[in-house]
């Protein structure tokens, strides 16, 4: 048939494809050796053959209505098939198919290329793309792709589009840091599994990142239905988990949010959820929140005042000090004053030290915030100069790595003497501080400026701990002056706290004071210096 017969078989025996021939009735009259090793038998038992009797019937007539088309059109065609291969294992071929005119007779070159590695490679890049390795659950940008299409649904504004979960484990670093990174991954991968099984088999479950996990469950399904399967995720969570050589204890708290047809996007639902997440924590963890609008509404203000907050801060408009006198004990002269944050916005009003310090530790603020407020106190009390002043200080503050220098170079620029200072802080505070913290207390301590512990008794409240702490003076919280004269128990903590201040030397100071008898208790009691409205307001 080919005047070159043997040099097309060496070229076509070179290729890396699978080649063949056949002639215009479909059977094979040429393969190379590629093709005799892709079809399991030797050239002269498939010669003659059509090269698809080992194909099952469906595959093999769409193969074949492929290639009537290409001998009748000499149209080319390149399609992927999914054949048996050996080991019952299916194998992903390319074929192409054209139609060659050799001595005036129409023949089919067909070539097959295994693409089998291929395809296995782009479907595990598709896997990871949108599943979390660890855990196998989807990840953040597959759960938000679904999310974002269960929205596209919704018309009926009475119809609840379903249910968003969002998880996060309470205290979970602690695994890491107590038991290792390994650890911690088992017992995300536990709570992984656990997630799925107790979910729904429809529902989208995800890994977001970290410990946070979320849950999409498509209608129909109730707010009762969500929140009985969140309580039994988190009864369920509490148990244990057993690992080789380590049994932590973990618990989860849960954000629900039932996805609306007002919810236009999933970021919004992801949003609200969070925000029920958030006040799951706040409210002691190891729970499940519902959100509700009046919880976003809380919210709205509480960003409002971040803002507000942080705009006050760059201005230094409308923060301002106030004072509230410390009087001795001994003659009632005023001999200090304890220096109080105060913030009056233009649109919140007058916003509460309740509500916007917590909020300023919560969102960064309260290191500028502290500084700004001892800033103030030391240009104000300057003139002052036969008066101390007390500042507090948060447990954040103290944690700064520049906090005893920062200190140091404010007093040094606003010529305020050191020895006139005084930083209150909580005993958890100090209780909590590390190595690097109490070495800030003592260099303050070694440059004069003195060290209160701030609302003794309703921290630790042991009095040993006035011994070991390196402090100048102690306040005794209100909450005791307030029931000095009434309860037994409470003057009994009073009067100890106050004979274990003075045998260490240290002064003691009562906060509170409202009437003329707790003073002339506390006085007797030995406290050495009181505060409160009984003297003055802030």
């Amino acid at each position: 048939m080919f005047n070159n017969l043997e040099v097309c078989q060496s070229v076509l025996n070179a290729l890396p494809e699978a080649v063949f021939l056949k002639d215009k009735y479909f059977r094979l009259v040429f393969l190379n050796h590629k093709a005799s090793k892709l079809f399991g038998k030797s050239s002269d038992l498939l010669l003659g053959k059509k090269g698809l009797e080992h194909l099952g019937l469906p595959l093999a007539s769409r193969i074949l209505l492929q290639e009537k088309h290409v001998l009748d059109t000499g149209e080319p065609l390149e399609f992927e098939e999914q054949v048996p291969g050996q080991e019952n294992q299916t194998r992903t071929i390319v074929i192409k198919v054209s139609r060659l005119i050799l001595n005036a007779e129409a023949y089919l070159l067909i070539s097959l290329n295994d693409i089998t590695v291929l395809r296995q490679a782009e479907a595990h890049t598709r896997y990871l793309a949108y599943h979390d390795p660890l855990t196998g659950l989807y990840n953040r940008a597959a759960f938000n792709e679904r999310l974002q299409n269960a929205l596209l649904p919704l018309t009926k504004p009475e119809q609840p589009g379903g249910v968003l979960m969002l998880f996060d484990m309470d205290g979970f670093k602690n695994v890491n840091d107590t038991w290792g990174h390994q650890a911690g991954d088992l017992v995300l991968c536990e709570f992984a599994r656990q997630l799925s099984h107790s979910t729904p088999e429809e529902c989208v479950v995800a890994r977001l990142g970290g410990d946070e996990f979320a849950v999409l469950i498509k209608p129909p399904f109730s707010p009762e239905e969500a929140e009985a399967l969140c309580q039994k995720i988190v009864l369920n969570i509490r148990t244990p988990v057993i690992l080789k050589g380590a049994i932590p204890y973990i618990t989860v708290s849960v954000g629900i949010t039932i996805i609306m047809p007002s919810d236009i996007t999933g970021g919004e639902c992801l949003r609200k959820a969070d925000t029920a997440l958030y006040e799951a924590k706040r409210m002691g963890k190891n729970r499940y929140c519902v959100y509700s609008e009046l919880l976003d509404a809380g919210w709205a203000r509480k960003r409002k005042m971040k803002k507000a907050l942080a705009m006050a801060l760059l201005s230094g408009q409308g923060l301002e000090c106030a004072y509230q006198p410390l009087v001795s004990a001994q003659n009632g002269e005023i001999i200090g004053v304890e220096a109080l944050a105060r913030w009056d916005d233009p649109e919140l009003g007058s916003v509460s030290p309740v509500q916007f310090i917590p909020l300023a530790e919560e969102c960064g603020l309260i290191v500028p915030l502290g500084k700004f407020i001892l800033k103030r106190a030391c240009q104000e009390m300057r003139p002052w100069s036969d008066l101390s002043v007390s500042v507090n200080i948060s447990p954040v503050q103290l944690c700064e790595n520049d906090f005893a220098s920062m200190i140091l170079q404010l007093l040094a620029k606003e010529d305020f003497p050191p020895h006139r200072l005084e930083l209150e802080l909580t005993e958890t505070a100090i209780m909590h501080s590390d190595t690097h913290s109490k070495e800030q207390l003592s260099i303050l301590r070694q440059h004069g400026i003195r060290i209160a512990l701030d609302d003794f008794g309703t921290g630790y409240s042991s009095l040993s701990l006035l011994k070991d702490i390196m402090v100048d003076s102690v306040k005794i919280d209100q909450s005791f002056v307030q029931f000095v004269t009434q309860l037994e128990d409470t003057a009994a903590i009073v009067t100890a706290v106050s004979r274990l201040g003075n045998q260490l030397g240290l002064q003691v100071i009562a906060e509170g004071v409202e009437t003329s008898e707790q003073r002339e208790f506390l006085i007797e009691a030995g406290c050495s210096q009181l505060q409160g409205y009984l003297f003055s307001r802030p």
